[in-house]
């Protein structure tokens, strides 16, 4: 009966050391060959800076369109200058930056957007971001835009040192 248990036992602890070992194996696989990391600050040394700077972006174009305006101040470096259409002149600096964007905060949303042929183009520790932005609004209509954004690495992340949004036409 103890020969039976013991085998059994034996069994048991093969089966386990080769379940442990193809769930380590599978590990390592999944581990070396992800590339589907998304951006967070401090989790991304496994994409290039243009995939960081892109990615970050979306993030906060994800967060723009429920009417979160805070993603791209967070982003914003304390050297920031932006351009919108809705500007008579240049905000410069965060404190101006920060009160120009909050105001909408809350107060807009829309369904979804489209980022269309992103770029970066790297220069040291600088990465200018240039693409094509349509907005979907909930009233059919959609808003076309030409975006410039540039990034500088600071201190370990990609900052927003300045931001251009001109409004155009959509192709006929």
């Amino acid at each position: 009966m103890t020969s039976v248990k013991n085998m059994e036992i034996v069994m048991f602890i093969k089966k386990l050391s080769i379940i442990i070992f193809i769930v380590e194996i599978s590990s390592t696989i999944l581990i070396a060959n992800n590339s589907d990391f998304y951006y967070s600050k401090g989790d991304s040394t496994q994409m290039t800076p243009q995939e960081i700077i892109i990615a970050k972006e979306k993030a906060i174009l994800d967060r723009w369109i429920t009417g979160d305006t805070f993603g791209f101040i967070e982003a914003a470096a304390e050297e920031i200058t932006y351009f919108d259409p809705g500007l008579e002149k240049r905000c410069t600096g965060k404190k101006d930056f920060r009160d120009w964007i909050a105001a909408f905060n809350g107060t807009f949303s829309f369904p979804n957007y489209e980022l269309l042929d992103p770029q970066v183009q790297m220069h040291g520790d600088v990465g200018i971001l240039t693409f094509n932005f349509i907005g979907f609004m909930k009233d059919g209509s959609k808003e076309y835009f030409n975006t410039t954004e540039v990034y500088k690495l600071i201190e370990g992340d990609w900052k927003l040192i300045s931001s251009h949004w001109s409004q155009t036409k959509p192709k006929r």
